[in-house]
């Protein structure tokens, strides 16, 4: 195939690998492109049938697929064969290659770089350098795809060679199991998510969680006067916090300096600029000995400590994932708005019934910040031990993953928790997710980031069988003005939230969240990846899904809760709100969207699958 190509490989085994690969980012990043409509790509088309092809591409005529003719991209003329979808947006790409006219000159494209060149024909070369970058990043997520692809294979042959019990006893190394299956596993909908821009393949295989190798941290000695602390005293940090002594320093510094933990990566690459930048090279010293081993957990720049596994650390990791403009660094102020969001939820469990004692929350309140820059500090996760103790975690974004016995990680939870019935263990997370999330949103005017990363369902042989653990709660999204009418003594606990983009004016942001996390990624994914192993049609489940959603909406309503807008924009509408990640995360500026946060860039073109057919 003339597609993508890394090196040269002599293997035949190896090229039908790699043409596998590089089909499949293909026709992720032309799904991309037609979901979010780039460059009206779609809206802007002419939809033609294979017989309006031009002569020069007649062997496609008899072709069993539509074809988007696309005029307005410079001077050439781009045709898409595509073929009708239902989930998430009108067309999804074919196994055609896309054809291109120009100047006379017809070709077919098989090269997703080839692609993108069209789509970026005629753009200023401001704009168009973004989808140069793009075709990088395609290529950077090809190679970390086969070298993790690479490296599952070795690891499910290890773990079926050993013979022994391929799931971890220990709760602890549970959790950690159920995330390296999950990093195997794409995001459902950013079409080169395997990319950690910033990293090459030694530095992924160093400290990706596909393979999962301990390392050390780095520490730097911070004066007091530039280190922020999240609460006085640092009477809630881990027992096996480093003192001075621990990392080669002198112990009399403890009473003007903090300790920093700093991640192997930055400190090896990009600490020294950083530091010059910021005026702080002359105030901090480097500890000359690393000190406490991690282990990546599936978010990349959270770490576990292994000798306290109950503490989780995230740190600031120059890298991008999701596109070229999420860089993972700790921005100061969630460091508290992330506390003061998890106390909130805490105080909402305790008054609501029907979700007491089946919500748990991670405990953040621990952190820091040097000086106000991201690029220094970090946040302390703790999670509650009896649960890992007695129970198994597992993300949602692992639920669709692969094991090594061929199964899907939902299917094992379904066979040790649930006497096999996949169904049953799916009706009741959808129970809990649906009910917890239409609470939040319709009673207290909250929608939580809670994607497949931060939703952790929490399973175990005593009840409550199933519950769900929320964890990274600082993106939120709160209509504050009426939190703070209707419960004023809940809005203490949100006093002082310092990024302006968590408050809204008005319930539609709240919507757009639901449906773009909860809804989408939570649950119709899963939908999608279910039906066929359940034996059922995928509308089927999405009836059950849409019931469920008028049963609670209906309970909210006698409670007296306005749920109008939840039941229009959930139930009855046409389309379904949809962040255009590719958009609004590498193809275009800040500028041009419109949106404070990249993530939060909505189009309203995905058709609703809730409505009856």
């Amino acid at each position: 195939m003339n597609a993508i190509t890394i090196g040269t490989a002599l293997d035949p085994a190896v090229e039908v690998s790699r043409a596998k690969h590089v089909q499949y980012i293909y026709q992720r990043v032309l799904d991309a492109l037609l979901r979010e409509d780039v460059r009206a790509c779609v809206s802007g088309a002419t939809l033609v049938s294979p017989a309006a092809l031009p002569a020069e591409f007649g062997k496609y005529e008899t072709a069993a697929c539509a074809w988007l003719k696309v005029s307005h991209f410079g001077d050439g003329v781009l045709w898409i064969p595509v073929n009708r979808a239902s989930f998430m947006q009108d067309w999804h790409s074919t196994d055609l290659p896309l054809l291109w006219q120009e100047g006379g000159q017809a070709r077919e494209l098989y090269a997703v770089e080839d692609v993108i060149a069209c789509f970026s024909h005629g753009l200023a070369p401001g704009a168009a350098s973004l989808f140069n970058a793009f075709a990088d990043e395609c290529k950077l997520a090809l190679s970390h795809r086969e070298k993790s692809e690479a490296e599952r294979e070795r690891w499910f042959s290890e773990l079926t060679t050993a013979g022994t019990d391929v799931i971890p006893s220990d709760g602890h190394a549970r959790l950690l199991h159920y995330d390296r299956l999950g990093a195997f596993l794409d995001h459902p909908l950013y079409p080169t998510a395997r990319a950690k821009l910033g990293f090459d393949e030694e530095a992924l295989a160093a400290y990706g969680p596909e393979f999962q190798r301990s390392f050390l941290l780095h520490w730097l000695a911070v004066p007091r006067a530039f280190y922020h602390p999240s609460i006085d005293g640092e009477q809630g940090w881990p027992a096996l916090w480093p003192r001075f002594e621990d990392v080669g320093l002198d112990a009399a510094m403890v009473d003007t300096h903090a300790l920093v933990p700093v991640h192997p990566f930055v400190w090896e690459h990009q600490l020294d600029a950083f530091l010059r930048e910021s005026g702080l090279h002359e105030e901090v010293i480097r500890a000359p000995q690393p000190y406490l081993t991690v282990a990546p957990t599936l978010s990349v720049r959270t770490v576990v400590l292994l000798d306290a596994p109950e503490w989780h650390l995230k740190l600031p990791l120059t890298i991008r994932t999701l596109g070229a403009k999420n860089i993972r660094t700790i921005k100061p102020s969630t460091i508290r708005d992330g506390h003061r969001i998890q106390t909130a939820l805490g105080a909402i469990a305790a008054r609501e019934p029907s979700i007491a004692g089946r919500l748990l929350l991670t405990d953040e309140e621990c952190g820091a910040h040097v000086d106000n820059r991201m690029f220094l500090g970090y946040i302390l996760r703790h999670y509650p031990a009896e649960v890992l103790r007695d129970s198994t975690l597992i993300p949602v974004a692992s639920l669709m993953a692969p094991t090594p016995s061929g199964e899907l990680v939902a299917e094992e939870v379904a066979a040790q928790f649930y006497a096999g019935d996949v169904a049953a263990f799916f009706n009741d997370y959808l129970d809990l997710t649906l009910r917890l999330h239409l609470l939040l949103w319709l009673r207290y005017g909250i929608a939580l980031e809670s994607n497949q990363q931060n939703s952790v369902i929490v399973v175990s042989r005593s009840e409550p069988r199933l519950r769900l653990l929320l964890k990274d709660n600082d993106a939120a999204r709160i209509h504050l003005d009426d939190f703070r009418r209707r419960w004023p003594d809940l809005a203490l606990h949100l006093a002082g939230l310092q990024d302006q983009r968590i408050a809204v004016a008005e319930q539609l942001p709240l919507a757009q969240m639901f449906t773009t996390i909860t809804l989408q990624l939570n649950i119709a994914v899963l939908v999608e990846r279910l039906a066929p192993i359940l034996g059922r049609p995928t509308a089927a489940l999405y009836a059950n899904v849409r019931q469920r959603i008028e049963a609670v909406l209906t309970e909210l309503a006698a409670e007296g809760e306005e749920i109008a807008l939840a039941r229009r924009v959930l139930l009855e509408d046409d389309r379904l709100y949809i962040k255009y990640l590719l958009i609004a995360a590498t193809l275009a500026e800040k500028t041009e969207t419109g949106a404070a946060d990249v993530n939060k860039f909505y189009g309203r073109s995905a058709p609703n699958f809730l409505r009856p057919t």
